[in-house]
Formats: C-alpha cells, sequence, structure tokens
C-alpha cells in the first residue's frame, strides 16, 4: 500500500566553513532578499498552534445503524483523533475539530438551513451534540462548526412567509425585486434573481433558487444572526467556520457580488458582538479569492475583524508543487502571505476540503506523493486543517458530484462505518485504505501523519514561528525547496529561540549534495550544533554559513535544529 519510508542511512548533514565553491546551481532564486520575511504569530491565542480536522458528520461515523453518520458515532471515535494522553502516540493528535453544517436542513449536506438553533435529528439530539462538546473538551479538542449566515434555505419558514405574503414581517428579511436584471453567478452563467409567481417578484439567491439571501440591510437579521453566534458559543462551540464570507451584502452584479465595504462592516459588527462576549471565539472565513484580496478580511488590528481565513492560492501551489515537482509557485504563495497579511492574522492551511477533488486523486493514487503533500503542510507556517479521511489515503468515489468527495470513512477492511449499508459506496480500495490496516503499518501514510503532527507540536517554531526560503545551491538542487522556522528570541513567543531548517526534495529523484545556504550559524559547541529531527535516524553536526545534505530520497523531507 505505502513505499517503506527509508532509515536514512544515505542521509547525513555536513559542516561547510569555507566559502563556497563555484559555480553553482542555485534554486529559489533570491526569495529570501526579495520576499519579507513571514513573521511569527502573536501569542496569547489557543487557535494559533492548532491542527483542526475537517468532519462530515453524516460520513465519520454511525452509531445506530441507518447508514448516516451522528454524534454518538463521532463521539465513539474521539480517541482516534486525540486521546488526550499526549505520550499515547495512538491518536491523530489533533487540537480541534471543524464540523461542517450541523444544524436542520432538508439537504444531505446542510448548508441550507431550516433552523439557526437546532441540531438536524439525524445527526441525534441536543443532549448527542452537548456530550459530543464536552467529550471533546476533556480530550483538549476545540469544536468549531459551520455557520451559514449568507442564505437559508427556501424551506425555512421565515421565506416561507416571505414568500407569501409580501406585508409579512420577514418579507424585508430577503433581497427582492420587481424584475429580473439578468446577473448571473461570478463562477457560471447560473441567475441569481428567482421568482415568486405569486407575488409577482423576484428574490435574489447568490448560489441557486433553494437558498436565498439573507438581507443585511435590515437591523433585525443582523441581530438575529449576531444572537445566533452568541448562542452557540454558549453552549459550548469554541468558534465557527464562516460560510461564503465574502458575499454577505453584494453591491451589484458579477464583481460587485464579493467583497463590498458594507460586507465589511457587516463582519466588523459581528466580530466585536462576539468577542464582548467570548474573547477566546475563533471566527474563520470561507474568502474563496487570491491572497491580495483575503487580507482586507483580516481587519486593521487584531481582533478587528476575521481571525482567519482558508488559503486556496497555497492549497492550489502546494498540491501543484507536489504534482509538478517545481518549488517555485510554493515560494511564490508564501510570499505573497508575507506581502499582504498583517502581523496578526492567521493562514487556515490546508490541502483539500469537501467542495474540493480529494488529495489522493488528484495525486494520481500515488502514495508517495501524498506523503510529501502531508510533510509540507505540516511544516510550513500556518494554521493546518485536514479533511477527514485525507491522513489513510481516502479517495474520491466514482462519480464527479459533491457526495462522492464526501463518502464515508473507512474504518476497517469491511468499512467500519456503519453496521448497515452507509449512505454513499465505500471506496472499491476499502479492503487496503482503512484505519485499522494502516495503523498497524510504521511505514503508512497514517502513521506519516501521526508523526509529523507531533514533531509540530513539540517544535514551537513550525507551530508559530517566522518563515524565511532559503536558497539552494549545488549541481543537484533542481526541484528542491527549503525553509527556515523560527521561534522566540525575537523571532516568536517562548523563552528560548528554536531554529528549523526543512529541506524537500519535490522530485521523483534522489537529490544528492544540495547546498542550502544559511543566514545564521549555530552556536558553537557540540551539544548546540545542527541536531536531526526528522527522522531522527539522520546524522547531526554544527552549521556555519551553508549546510549540505548527502542525500534525499525522492520525495522525502529532512528536518534539523540548528
Amino acid at each position: 500500500m505505502a513505499r517503506h519510508r527509508s532509515l536514512w542511512l544515505l542521509v547525513s548533514l555536513l559542516c561547510i566553513a569555507l566559502p563556497l565553491p563555484l559555480p553553482l546551481r542555485a534554486s529559489g532564486g533570491d526569495e529570501s532578499d526579495a520576499c519579507p520575511s513571514y513573521a511569527a504569530r502573536p501569542g496569547g491565542f489557543w487557535a494559533r498552534e492548532a491542527v483542526f480536522y475537517e468532519i462530515f458528520v453524516r460520513s465519520f461515523a454511525d452509531s445506530d445503524g441507518d447508514g448516516i453518520g451522528d454524534f454518538r458515532g463521532l463521539r465513539a471515535r474521539l480517541d482516534y483523533l486525540n486521546d488526550g494522553a499526549s505520550s499515547s502516540g495512538q491518536d491523530l493528535g489533533v487540537t480541534g475539530i471543524w464540523l461542517m453544517p450541523i444544524t436542520r436542513s432538508p439537504s444531505y449536506h446542510g448548508y441550507d438551513a431550516t433552523d439557526y438553533r437546532r441540531v438536524n435529528e439525524a445527526y441525534g439530539t441536543e443532549a448527542d451534540f452537548d456530550e459530543l462538546l464536552t467529550a471533546a473538551h476533556q480530550r483538549g479538542i476545540r469544536v468549531i462548526m459551520d455557520l451559514v449566515v449568507n442564505h437559508c434555505s427556501a424551506r425555512h419558514p421565515w421565506f416561507e412567509e416571505a414568500r407569501r405574503d409580501a406585508k409579512s414581517p420577514h418579507h424585508d428579511w430577503f433581497i427582492w425585486r420587481s424584475d429580473d436584471p439578468g446577473w448571473t453567478q461570478p463562477w457560471s452563467q447560473y441567475g441569481t434573481w428567482h421568482l415568486v409567481r405569486e407575488l409577482g417578484a423576484y428574490y435574489y439567491g447568490l448560489f441557486w433558487s433553494g437558498m436565498p439571501d439573507l438581507n443585511y440591510e435590515n437591523p433585525a437579521v443582523r441581530r438575529e444572526m449576531i444572537d445566533t453566534a452568541l448562542y452557540w458559543l454558549g453552549r459550548g462551540v469554541d468558534g465557527f467556520r464562516l460560510d461564503a464570507s465574502r458575499h454577505i451584502i453584494e453591491a451589484g452584479e458579477q464583481s460587485k457580488m464579493a467583497g463590498s465595504p458594507e460586507t465589511h462592516a457587516w463582519w466588523r459588527e459581528f466580530a466585536a458582538a462576539v468577542r464582548e462576549r467570548y474573547p477566546q471565539a475563533l471566527l474563520v472565513g470561507e474568502n474563496w479569492t487570491h491572497i491580495s484580496e483575503v487580507a482586507a478580511y483580516f481587519g486593521s488590528a487584531a481582533k478587528d475583524e476575521l481571525d482567519m481565513s482558508f488559503d486556496f492560492d497555497l492549497s492550489e501551489a502546494l498540491l501543484g508543487a507536489v504534482n509538478e515537482g517545481d518549488p517555485e509557485r510554493l515560494g511564490a504563495a508564501l510570499c505573497a502571505v508575507s506581502r499582504h497579511y498583517p502581523e496578526h492574522a492567521l493562514d487556515g492551511t490546508f490541502l483539500t476540503n469537501h467542495d474540493m477533488t480529494r488529495v489522493m486523486t488528484q495525486l494520481g493514487g500515488d502514495w508517495g506523493k501524498a506523503r510529501l503533500a502531508a510533510s509540507l503542510l505540516l511544516t510550513l507556517p500556518g494554521v493546518p486543517f485536514l479533511y477527514y479521511g485525507e491522513e489513510i489515503g481516502l479517495s474520491n468515489g466514482p462519480a464527479p458530484d459533491d457526495e462522492d468527495k464526501r463518502r464515508p470513512m473507512q474504518w476497517t477492511a469491511g468499512g467500519g462505518f456503519s453496521s448497515e449499508s452507509p449512505w454513499r459506496a465505500y471506496g472499491d480500495d476499502v479492503a487496503r485504505v482503512n484505519v485499522a490496516a494502516e495503523s498497524g503499518d510504521a511505514a503508512s501514510l497514517l502513521a506519516e501523519y501521526r508523526r509529523l503532527i507531533r514533531l509540530r507540536a513539540e517544535n514551537p517554531a513550525l507551530s508559530a514561528g517566522a518563515y524565511q526560503r532559503r536558497r539552494v545551491l549545488g549541481p543537484d538542487s533542481a526541484h528542491v525547496f527549503a525553509f527556515a522556522r523560527r521561534a522566540g528570541a525575537g523571532g516568536g513567543e517562548g523563552e528560548s529561540e528554536q531554529r528549523l531548517l526543512i529541506v524537500a526534495n519535490l522530485s521523483g529523484e534522489e537529490r544528492r549534495d544540495v547546498v542550502v545556504e544559511m543566514a545564521e550559524a549555530g552556536k558553537p559547541g557540540g551539544g548546540d550544533g545542527a541536531r536531526a529531527l526528522y527522522p531522527k535516524s539522520a546524522a547531526s553536526t554544527a552549521v556555519t554559513r551553508a549546510l549540505t545534505v548527502s542525500s534525499i530520497p525522492p520525495g522525502d523531507i529532512v528536518a534539523v535544529r540548528f
């Protein structure tokens, strides 16, 4: 199933004290000079050091045999995510979970709420959800949930009343006009105005007719959605993933359907109300656009607008680098973050999510590439989010629709998700791609994820430290990506400085005698020189102005503390 990881007997780190021999090929150009350093993230906020795991409750674990995942099933599997014992090594080690929509909805996905303050009956009772929250918190797992504030379901009682009677109190909770101006979605040619024949009027629904947009120019709507957020935080939720956060108040057609000044004003109002009562609540925006535009959603100061946004540019660049072996696009995406994001911003990094083709499918089923993608995600700056099943190599189902991006988790060779037929079929690979099989294999993708998450947890430079790309030189430097992470002593929070170097071979071939330029030397003395952290069997030595890695297997990384 997975290529057995080398014991790294060929890897050694060599001290170079003399001037570098010329000529040498350079990889990465002069980005370390042209691109500002990605600053360490300010401390004092729990999310800064978290590793999150995205869960579709319907597809994670079924406790009652109806083929649909539920809260009790998820609670029974919490020890797989984090068992609360820091030294067990048997859990994944994540410290946060993001629950896709859990409120009442007529759809399988839940992104069209019919009641914002009641859980979906298919997932269990209110008490089941409260018990899940308690059990997660006991294990040190924070829980954020999807809050879909842009729109509700066309079957929500608010909209059903609004479409029956133009004089009803809820009619102005939605956006109406007497004609269809012909506006289409920014990403397609589908229209955004939908006719209600009984009223002879059109309502605005950006995503589709079954999801009417709420009217945020109405103070009653704003109060209701703020109160809804406070309600869930009062029940113990730790924050929200804010769906479609760019589209709250549209100012016109196409380019004006996202990022309006009024939308930013709403998020400032929302954030202020939430933080007055719950200052540690996490607000994560789904701002699916380029880094330069995402930057505006962090506000002018910490806690002014959103804490974090998902980094779609970096996701695309990271998977592109792994698939194509080209580090330049990845370096450019990271450089854009350091150029555009304010120091207080938290970057939500990820490989894929529920709207995207799964990692293993994008990588053509290549286990080595999947391992490399995980290694980069969990050593680069940002707050990483894993999509459930990513850690075992779960792939898309046979159909191109969203349901097959969200199919059931595979726990055992027989599936293990439910005692009966699941709501969506398991993959053809279930006998070998499952938690039970990979838990017993030290060379599996799951084992690699466990090691990497622990590496991140044990090294503050990885979880919150500064980032700077390092130049790679030598005749065999092509397709090698190197970067330093630093925390403490001016590079982050903490009593002592920690400096790490990560060297990744993005190619499909071994790279030899790779020279990495170092901006600073390691402290003198045998105990203060470079020490290999990952893999632990690599040799180590002191570092002066450069470091040579004698051999890096294809698709692998080496992490060095210096």
